[in-house]
C-alpha cells in the first residue's frame, strides 16, 4: 500500500530540487515514455495506461520538443518523496493537459534555471495534485501561483497586442477618413474657385 500524500509541503525544497535537476533529464534524447512510466510505476497510485502512454510520445501539439523538454523535467521534480501516493489521474491531466501549455509559453530550461519560473513549475504541479504549500492557505497558495502564471501572463500580453492593434486599425481608418474628407473640401474647393472664375 502506497503512503498518503503530506498535506503541506515546502515549496523552497521542491523548488532547490528543480535547480539541481540531473543533465539526463534535460538531454533532448531523453526517452520521455521511460521517465513518465517510471514516475507512475514509483509515485502514482497506478502504473500509466496504454492510452497515456500514446499521449506521452505525442505531448505538446504544435511545440512537441518544448513539452516533451518539460515533462522531463517535471518528472524529475515529481520523483520526489513528497509526491508519493499522487493520484494518477491528476497527475496524467497534469503531465498531459497543463504542462504542455506552459511549455508553449515558457522555454522549459527557465524552469530550472530561473527562480520565478522554478516556484511557478512547483506550485502548478502542487496545485494540480491538491497539494498546500506549508504556510499558505489553499487561496493564499491559489494567489500565489496566479501572480505567478506564465500562460495567463501571455494570455494577458496577446490580449493587450491585439487591443492595440485593433486601436491602430482604428486610427489608421479615422486618418484616411480624415484625408478623404480634407480632398473632398479642397476639390470642392477648386471647383467653387472654377465656378467664380468662370462667372
Amino acid at each position: 500500500m502506497r503512503p498518503a500524500i503530506a498535506r503541506t509541503v515546502d515549496v523552497e525544497r521542491l523548488a532547490a530540487r528543480l535547480a539541481a535537476t540531473p543533465s539526463a533529464f534535460r538531454d533532448r534524447d531523453t526517452v520521455l515514455y521511460a521517465i513518465v512510466a517510471d514516475l507512475f510505476v514509483d509515485r502514482a497510485s497506478r502504473p500509466l495506461t496504454p492510452p497515456e502512454r500514446e499521449r506521452v510520445r505525442t505531448a505538446g501539439g504544435s511545440s512537441p520538443r518544448r513539452a516533451q523538454e518539460l515533462l522531463a523535467i517535471a518528472a524529475w521534480l515529481l520523483h520526489d518523496e513528497a509526491f508519493a501516493g499522487t493520484h494518477a489521474e491528476p497527475l496524467a491531466a497534469l503531465l498531459l493537459e497543463r504542462l504542455p501549455g506552459l511549455a508553449e509559453s515558457v522555454v522549459p530550461r527557465l524552469f530550472v534555471e530561473d527562480a520565478e519560473r522554478r516556484e511557478e513549475l512547483v506550485r502548478t504541479c502542487l496545485a494540480a495534485l491538491a497539494l498546500v504549500p506549508s504556510g499558505e492557505t489553499e487561496a493564499q497558495a491559489a494567489d500565489r501561483l496566479a501572480a505567478l502564471d506564465s500562460v495567463r501572463r501571455a494570455e494577458l500580453l496577446a490580449a493587450a497586442r491585439a487591443r492595440e492593434a485593433q486601436r491602430d486599425l482604428e486610427r489608421k481608418a479615422r486618418a484616411a477618413e480624415l484625408a478623404r474628407i480634407r480632398a473632398q473640401e479642397e476639390e470642392e474647393r477648386r471647383q467653387a474657385a472654377r465656378t467664380t472664375h468662370e462667372d
